[in-house]
């Protein structure tokens, strides 16, 4: 690399003769104006700089970063006592729907589960679909998984289609509303279904259930965990996967 603008060895500026104090003054003033004219208008050396170090934080800013961590480590994380749900399907429906009933992201119209208890399957989503009107799945997403489990040889009539969520919820904070009381309501509502098999899309509904893709069980029931129906939607390939994985696990049931 260039140490300056103009490299000096031996008392002498290379290619340029410097026999006078003024000539190589001159010299060397036309060396850098030629420098700059080629575009390099700064110094530069043959060892690596940082330019852009981080500043450090001041000592004021450090205390009241600490004091924020700690008040919302303090924080109290909300729980739900699962003694009080409802014991029954029809029970938990009214109680879903009832909006004296806190449930976690209920800030919006609540949309019911919908299907028979004991069915062949239950497929359960993160949430509503932002279009739904009054029955869970109305979208795009349900004609897709319509579409499986038509292709599967089960009608509508035979799955149990339910949400975790109430309510359509942006980029919602799952580990938060497992802590909140979720992971509990969830495993309630699965339990009162009691279906044959449950089909879990997304995959943090599966962290919160205590499953990984593929296929597990929640307590006594055969579950299969996948993507979530927005995901399944935006990529043919994890489609196609969710296919293979369904062809493998129904036989085995």
């Amino acid at each position: 690399m260039i140490a300056t603008r103009a490299r000096v060895k031996g008392g002498a500026v290379l290619g340029f003769d410097n026999s006078s104090a003024g000539t190589f003054a001159g010299q060397l003033a036309a060396i850098n104006a030629w420098w700059a004219d080629a575009g390099v208008d700064h110094l530069f050396d043959d060892e690596p700089q940082a330019l852009l170090r981080e500043k450090a934080a001041s000592p004021e800013a450090m205390p009241k970063a600490v004091e924020r961590s700690a008040e919302a480590a303090a924080q109290p994380v909300p729980s739900f006592d699962a003694s009080t749900l409802p014991t029954s399907l029809e029970a938990f429906a009214s109680w879903w729907l009832d909006p004296a009933t806190e449930l976690p992201l209920a800030h919006g119209r609540r949309i019911a589960a919908r299907g028979v208890a004991a069915a062949p399957l239950m497929v359960l989503v993160p949430m509503p679909e932002a279009n739904d009107g009054d029955r869970l799945l109305d979208g795009e997403q349900g004609r897709l998984i319509a579409n499986v489990l038509r292709a599967l040889g089960l009608a509508e009539e035979q799955v149990y289609f339910a949400s975790a969520l109430p309510c359509p919820t942006t980029m919602p904070d799952w580990p938060g509303l497992a802590r909140a009381g979720l992971a509990a309501i969830t495993a309630h509502h699965i339990a009162l279904a009691a279906p044959e098999r449950v089909l879990v899309l997304g995959d943090a509904m599966g962290q919160m259930l205590g499953l990984t893709q593929g296929q597990g069980q929640l307590t006594d029931i055969p579950a299969l965990a996948a993507r979530a129906p927005e995901h399944l939607l935006a990529h043919p390939r994890q489609r196609a996967r969710l296919w293979r994985a369904l062809l493998d696990w129904m036989p085995r049931l």
